[in-house]
C-alpha cells in the first residue's frame, strides 16, 4: 500500500503481453499500480506526476535535467557504502546484521553469567523428552519438568 505507482518504460511487446496476462490475476489494489509505457507516453505521464514537471523526469526516461546516477550511484562507486542510500543497501544490511548478532551474543553471555551466579545450570534444552516405543503407529511423548 506504500507504493503509489510503478512505471516501466520502454516495454517490449513480450513483457507487455505477459503482464496483460498476469495483471487480472493480481489483487485489485495491486494491479492498478503497474503501468507500462513507451518513452513518449512515460514523459507525458511523469510531466503530470512530478513536482517540477518535465524538469524532474530522469535521464533513463528521456529527461534532460535529472541524472539518476548522480544522486543514486552504483553501489561499487558510492562513497558512503552502507549508509544513506535509497536503493537496496547490501553493505548496510550486512553491517546491521553483524550488529544484531553482536548484541544477541552479548545478551546471551550476560544471561549465562547470571545463571551461573545464581547457581543454576546453563540452559541448553528447556525440556527433556522421554520417548516410549510406538504403539499402534502413534508415538507417545512424555514431557517432564526439570
Amino acid at each position: 500500500d506504500r507504493m503509489h505507482l510503478l512505471i516501466s518504460a520502454p516495454v517490449s511487446s513480450i513483457v507487455e503481453f505477459c503482464m496483460n496476462l498476469l495483471l487480472p490475476l493480481m489483487p485489485g489494489r495491486l494491479a492498478h499500480k503497474f503501468s507500462f509505457y513507451n518513452l513518449d507516453h512515460v514523459q507525458q505521464k511523469l510531466h503530470h506526476l512530478l513536482w517540477h514537471g518535465t524538469d524532474d523526469i530522469p535521464t533513463f526516461f528521456g529527461g534532460t535535467n535529472t541524472d539518476h546516477d548522480k544522486y543514486f550511484p552504483d553501489v561499487n562507486e558510492c562513497p558512503n557504502r552502507g549508509t544513506g542510500m535509497l536503493k537496496f543497501d547490501w553493505y548496510g544490511m550486512i553491517e546491521r546484521l553483524q550488529e544484531q548478532k553482536r548484541l544477541f551474543e552479548e545478551q546471551r553471555k550476560e544471561q549465562q553469567q547470571q545463571e551461573q551466579q545464581n547457581g543454576q545450570k546453563p540452559r541448553k534444552n528447556q525440556r527433556k523428552q522421554n520417548r516410549e516405543p510406538q504403539q499402534n503407529g502413534v508415538e507417545l511423548v512424555l514431557k517432564t519438568a526439570e
